[in-house]
C-alpha cells in the first residue's frame, strides 16, 4: 500500500516524535511517506526529517492551524491513500493494516477512523491511558480482534481519517475558517455524505490519543474554541437544506429536521442521510411502517449502521413481525454496541415483552437498563408498569416515582393512576395534570385528568 501520512502540528516535538514512531513501527511495513506539516514550531520540530527517510517536514512561515496544514500536506502527499492523524497519538502496529483493510472491504466507503481512547463519537472506547506502551496497543489489537470489524457511522472525527486521495480531490480538503480545529471535521464528512459516501469506523484500528496537547500549549480555552467554531459550523450550513437538517438534529428537532430532508433531497439526490432524518421523524411520530421503509433504505446504503437496525427492529415489533423484528435485533445484537445502544435495545424487547404480558421477561430487560443506568427513567417506568400489570402498586409507586424525577414524562400518569388506588385524588390529580403538561397530545393522560377532576368535584 502506497500510503501517505499527513501530521500538522505546531511544537510538541516529542508528542510528534513518538507518534511517528509508532508509524515507523506499523506491519507489515510503514507508510511510504509521512509528511509532517510544521506550523511555524519554535522547538526541535524542523529536526524531525532527520528520524526515517520517508519522514519529510514541511515549514511553514506560519501556523496555519489544523485544518490549513492538513491541506498543505494533502497537496504534497503522492501516496494512493492518505491518512491525516493528530501529532499527539501513538498507533498501533496493524493500525494502517485494519483502516485499509476496511476502506477495501466495504464498497461505497469514502473514510475510515480507528477507535481511540479519547474521540468523540461511536469511536471511542473505554481504556483510559493504557495504549500509551506499544505492549498495551498490541494486547487492545488483540482483544480488538476478536470483535465486529466494521460499523457504518454519520460523521468521523478528524484525529485519525484514512481515504483515498482521489477522495479528498473529489471533496476538497479541511476548511481552514476553522483556525486551531474543530468542526472542520464534522464539516468535511458532511460534505462526504452529500457525495454519497459512507463513513465508518474500523472497529479492530486502535490509536492512542492524549488529547487536546495543542490546545494546551497554545494556552487556549478548548469550552470557548468549541462554541466558537460550532458558531461558523453553523453559519457556513444554515442556508443549505441538508445543512438545516443536521443541525435540527443536532438541537433535538426531529420534525424540522424531516422537513429540511425532504427539501435536500432534490438539491443532493446522492445524499444517504435523509432516509434516517425521516427515519427518525416517524418513528417518534408512532408511524413504524413509514419509519421502517426509510430505515430499510438507511440500511440497503449503509449496512452496518447500528443505530438504523434497533431502530428497524423496533418498527417490525411494533407492526406485529415478531419474528422479523427479533432477527433484526439478534442482528443489531452481534454488532458494536455501545452503553448506549446497549440500554436502547434492552428497552425495545423490555417493551414488547410488556405488550405481550410477559412481566417477568420484561422486568428483566429493564434491570439490565438499571444495571448500566440506574437513574434511567424510562426503565424505571417499565418496571413500574410490570408490577402494576400484576395487580401491586404499592411496588410500582416509587418506580414512577424516580421516573418522574429523571425526566420520564409518562409515569406522571403512572404515578397518578398508583395515587388513584390509595385514594389520594387531589395528588393524582396533580400528577395527571403534570402529564398533560408535559404530553398535551396525550389523550389519556387528559381522559385521566378529567376523571379525577370530576370525581374530586363530586
Amino acid at each position: 500500500m502506497h500510503c501517505s501520512v499527513v501530521i500538522p502540528c505546531w511544537n510538541g516535538a516529542a508528542l510528534t516524535r513518538a507518534c511517528i514512531l509508532s508509524l515507523l513501527q506499523q506491519v507489515p511495513e510503514p507508510p511510504a511517506e509521512i509528511l509532517v506539516v510544521d506550523n511555524a514550531s519554535t522547538d526541535e520540530t524542523p529536526h524531525l526529517g532527520d528520524m526515517h527517510p520517508s519522514v519529510r517536514v514541511l515549514r511553514q512561515p506560519r501556523n496555519l492551524g489544523f485544518a490549513g496544514g492538513v491541506n498543505v500536506g494533502l497537496r504534497a502527499a503522492t501516496g494512493d491513500t492518505v491518512l491525516v492523524l493528530n501529532n499527539d497519538t501513538q498507533a498501533a502496529p496493524d493500525l494502517l493494516l485494519e483502516l485499509h483493510r476496511q476502506l477495501r472491504a466495504n464498497p461505497g466507503v469514502g473514510a475510515v477512523a480507528p477507535v481511540s481512547n479519547h474521540v468523540k463519537g461511536r469511536a471511542r472506547i473505554d481504556v483510559g491511558d493504557a495504549g500509551r506502551t506499544m505492549a498495551a496497543r498490541i494486547a487492545l489489537s488483540a482483544e480488538l480482534a476478536q470483535g465486529p470489524a466494521f460499523q457504518d457511522v454519520d460523521t468521523l472525527a478528524g484525529l485519525c481519517l484514512l481515504a483515498q486521495r482521489t477522495t479528498f480531490a473529489a471533496i476538497g480538503g479541511f476548511d481552514e475558517r476553522f483556525g486551531h480545529g474543530n468542526f472542520e471535521d464534522d464539516d468535511w464528512c458532511l460534505r462526504a455524505r452529500l457525495h454519497g459516501l459512507r463513513l465508518g469506523i474500523a472497529r479492530r484500528a486502535f490509536l492512542h490519543h492524549e488529547g487536546h496537547a495543542t490546545f494546551q500549549a497554545l494556552g487556549l480555552d478548548l469550552r470557548h474554541e468549541l462554541d466558537k467554531r460550532r458558531a461558523q459550523f453553523e453559519a457556513k450550513w444554515r442556508h443549505d437544506p441538508a445543512g438545516l437538517a443536521h443541525l435540527a438534529a443536532w438541537r433535538g428537532d426531529l420534525a424540522s429536521a424531516a422537513d429540511a430532508a425532504r427539501v435536500a433531497r432534490s438539491r443532493w439526490p446522492m445524499w444517504l442521510d435523509a432516509d434516517w432524518h425521516l427515519a427518525r421523524w416517524h418513528l417518534a411520530n408512532g408511524e413504524p411502517a413509514t419509519a421502517a421503509a426509510h430505515l430499510k433504505a438507511v440500511l440497503r446504503a449503509c449496512p452496518h449502521h447500528v443505530e438504523a437496525r434497533l431502530a428497524l427492529g423496533q418498527c417490525q415489533l411494533d407492526l406485529g413481525d415478531t419474528m422479523a423484528g427479533q432477527a433484526t435485533l439478534a442482528t443489531a445484537e452481534r454488532g458494536p454496541l455501545d452503553d448506549g445502544q446497549r440500554r436502547t435495545l434492552h428497552l425495545i424487547l423490555g417493551n414488547h415483552a410488556f405488550r405481550r404480558g410477559a412481566f417477568a421477561e420484561a422486568r428483566q430487560h429493564y434491570a439490565a437498563t438499571l444495571a448500566q443506568f440506574p437513574d434511567d427513567g424510562d426503565a424505571h417506568n417499565g418496571i413500574g408498569l410490570c408490577l402494576l400489570g400484576t395487580g401491586d402498586a404499592t411496588a410500582a409507586r416509587p418506580h414512577f416515582v424516580r421516573a418522574t424525577t429523571h425526566g420520564c414524562a409518562p409515569a406522571h400518569t403512572n404515578l397518578g393512576i398508583c395515587q388513584v388506588k390509595s385514594g389520594e385524588l387531589d395528588a393524582a390529580r396533580s400528577s395527571f395534570a403534570r402529564a398533560v403538561e408535559l404530553l398535551p397530545h396525550d389523550l389519556q393522560a387528559r381522559a385521566n385528568l378529567a376523571a379525577v377532576a370530576q370525581f374530586v368535584a363530586t
